[in-house]
């Protein structure tokens, strides 16, 4: 898939204004009696997780769809929420480590959720390598549907030992609204940017000669 130069423009203030509304709904929750505003810190957190999560998960279900159906256009998507979703991991990692050290004083490196957090940036890591290393398209894509199966069994098996299971769901709708809203802005941002890397994953696919440009949009 390609996109002019007016529908690139298109994508990219998509990705600016729900990055905007993200902001304006992670300061609209009001500071709470025990974290007071470092609250929006890690609210944020938790509503990124979630965008995160399901950016690997969609990319493991595009994946499997490419295995089906050998269309490498397929395979241009899985790519580029595959790239997302690692990056996105990354930094994630980091802004769990502070959210926590700022909240709490410290980083408990024996909670569950953190150890499977350095887990899963592990395996990112080796995804990572394999795309830029190997980068063959059927085994990049069992690596997204692995990654995805993991992701999901290490956290559903993880014990929560640092806050109560799902503070947010178990909190008003002062914090459960903006919440929502920041996953809501955040998904956004996410497709947008995945749109404009699927191009450019469909434009490297082209050029290194692996298929023609009309198999590859």
């Amino acid at each position: 898939m390609t996109f002019g130069p007016s529908a690139q423009r298109v994508l990219l203030g998509i990705a600016f204004v729900s990055a905007i509304a993200a902001a304006v709904a992670t300061f609209m929750m009001p500071p709470v009696v025990q974290l007071g505003t470092l609250v929006r810190l890690v609210v944020f957190h938790g509503a990124y997780t979630w965008v995160n999560m399901g950016l690997f998960t969609v990319a493991g279900l595009v994946s499997a769809a490419f295995l089906v159906s050998g269309r490498i256009g397929i395979y241009a998507w899985s790519t580029a929420f595959r790239r997302l979703a690692v990056v996105a991991w990354i930094v994630n990692t980091a802004l769990g480590m502070l959210s926590a050290y700022l909240s709490w004083g410290s980083v408990n490196l024996a909670e569950p959720r953190l150890q499977v957090t350095f887990v899963l940036l592990f395996l990112c890591g080796v995804v990572l390598a394999l795309d830029f290393f190997v980068g063959r398209p059927r085994l990049m894509a069992l690596a997204d549907i692995v990654m995805a199966t993991a992701l999901w069994w290490l956290i559903l098996a993880a014990r929560d030992v640092v806050h109560p299971d799902s503070p947010v769901m178990n909190s008003g709708w002062e914090i459960k609204g903006p919440f929502f809203g920041i996953v809501a802005s955040i998904a956004v941002f996410a497709l947008a940017v995945t749109a404009l890397l699927s191009a450019r994953v469909s434009d490297e696919l082209a050029e290194s000669g692996a298929v023609p440009r009309d198999e590859a949009a």
